[in-house]
């Protein structure tokens, strides 16, 4: 159904362009017929009927077509058949020359990629031609090779006669004229056309294969658009994305975001509560882009939600993370991940971070300045391998930022990277705001860095800040952040 769809509308273009070379030729006629009628050129059989013929059959189908605003099926007959007839009768007139007229209505047919069509405007294009031919070759210029004369015969000609006007009265075969140019002229036109007929057709069945590729690349291409865009709103929906994550808990607030690269990404965060008084935060990047990676990006973030969900410290959860990860991680990929564990009623906030980005600190009455902590080896990537966690005190007005390298990284058109520097200016610039603003404003000076130039990476931010113990009477449970 997809296919007729899109053959008509191939039809209809190619008869509003038909239509278009239709009207150029009634210019070109009109033109043509008044230069020979005010005697501008000479020509020795008069063809006003024909003339008048042609114009008025084009003016007709132009017409019609247009009534039809170009869209019937029948209306590709009725231009195109119109072009034959007033390209190959036009060579009851000219005999010479006008193999290239006849030759046009069979290219312009290769535009409608229909095979059955382009033959039978070459087959229609043929029998015209042959018969305009034959009725006009008496008109044309003769052959000396056919007039029959005495020896010594003085022939005399000038730029406005006719040579069998001036051999009228000598001798010819009629009969042997004819026969010779119908085999020696007509006959190789006809060879021609045929050559290009055949041309014609196979240009149409490259057309068609073309077009039927088209439309399963589009069909393939719009069904992997809505796989994507599906996929997007999975991994999405995977990511908390209700802001504020836990309106009940004023110690603290946060805020994260995940712009991808491409429509789905490798980077992803996580918050939870572990239990009433320990909040989860974890950031990672996962090695490649696109499906695969966001696949393994869900599988990573459960295993790693999951150990951290009971109880483990952050070490622990990440080698135990890193065991499932490699028992079936045939395809080699690894993650990045900075894990930490807040205490909410201390501010303690006990870390791992395996070779993850430095987390960027700020203490109170401080701007933010990066934390150069100990980095240990890749989720996914070495089996039993070890982590070292750290311990940090967050005072109240504390904020902890965390984010992935598509934050340093990103690259604007000189391919200059936007660099560990400038993101902290990006930080400095309002470091009391809240985390939404201060998420905002790193990735404002992001875009004004990179400018027109391509995202080249994902882009995920997390920040966090400790406002301390809770006030008085309030002492509710909370709920995970997914």
């Amino acid at each position: 159904m997809e296919n007729e769809k899109v053959l008509r509308e191939n039809e209809t273009k190619a008869n509003r362009m038909i239509a278009v070379i239709l009207n150029i030729t009634i210019l070109i006629v009109a033109v043509t017929w008044f230069l020979f009628e005010s005697g501008f050129f000479y020509i020795r059989v008069s063809f006003r009927g024909l003339m008048i013929f042609n114009i008025v059959l084009m003016a007709v189908s132009d017409g019609i077509s247009r009534y039809f605003r170009y869209e019937k099926e029948w209306i590709k007959y009725l231009l195109m058949g119109t072009l034959t007839l007033v390209y190959a009768g036009t060579t009851y007139v000219l005999t010479y020359n006008v193999v290239l007229l006849v030759v046009i209505p069979i290219l312009l047919s290769v535009r409608y990629f229909n095979k059955k069509y382009t033959m039978f405007i070459a087959a229609l294009s043929i029998v015209v031609f042959f018969f305009a031919y034959l009725l006009g070759a008496n008109h044309g210029m003769l052959d000396l090779n056919f007039v029959q004369y005495e020896p010594g015969t003085a022939i005399v000609t000038n730029d406005k006669m006719w040579l069998d006007d001036a051999v009228r009265g000598i001798p010819y075969d009629e009969k042997l004229m004819l026969k010779n140019t119908m085999i020696s002229n007509y006959f190789v036109k006809l060879l021609q056309l045929i050559i290009v007929s055949v041309a014609a057709v196979k240009l149409v069945d490259h057309g068609q294969d073309i077009v039927q590729k088209q439309m399963k690349l589009t069909e393939t291409s719009a069904r992997i658009s809505t796989e994507l865009e599906l996929a997007r709103s999975i991994q999405a929906d995977m990511l908390p994305s209700l802001f504020p994550a836990f309106p009940e808990r004023e110690e603290f607030d946060l805020y994260a975001s995940m712009t991808p690269a491409k429509e789905v990404g490798g980077d992803f965060y996580d918050f939870f509560m572990i239990d009433d008084d320990h909040l989860g935060l974890v950031i990672a990047d996962v090695s490649g882009k696109g499906i695969p990676a966001a696949m393994f990006m869900m599988f990573c973030k459960n295993i790693i939600a999951n150990n951290a969900m009971l109880g483990k410290s952050p070490a622990k959860a990440l080698e135990d993370a890193n065991a499932a990860i490699c028992a079936s991680n045939n395809e080699e990929m690894f993650v990045t991940v900075w894990l930490g564990v807040l205490e909410i009623s201390t501010g303690r906030l006990l870390a791992t971070n395996a070779g993850h980005e430095y987390p960027a600190m700020k203490m109170p009455e401080r701007g933010f300045e990066t934390y150069k902590d100990r980095h240990g080896f890749v989720i996914g990537g070495m089996e039993g391998a070890r982590y070292r966690e750290y311990e940090l005190h967050l005072e109240p007005g504390a904020k902890l930022f965390l984010y992935t390298d598509g934050v340093p990284e990103a690259t604007d058109g000189r391919n200059e990277m936007f660099g560990p520097e400038r993101m902290l200016d990006a930080l400095n610039r309002e470091p009391d705001a809240s985390p939404e603003a201060i998420l905002k404003n790193v990735r404002a000076a992001v875009n004004d860095f990179v400018g027109d130039a391509e995202q080249f990476d994902d882009l995920t931010m997390l920040c966090l800040e400790y406002k301390g113990k809770r006030a008085a009477g309030g002492n509710r449970e909370s709920g995970a952040g997914n």
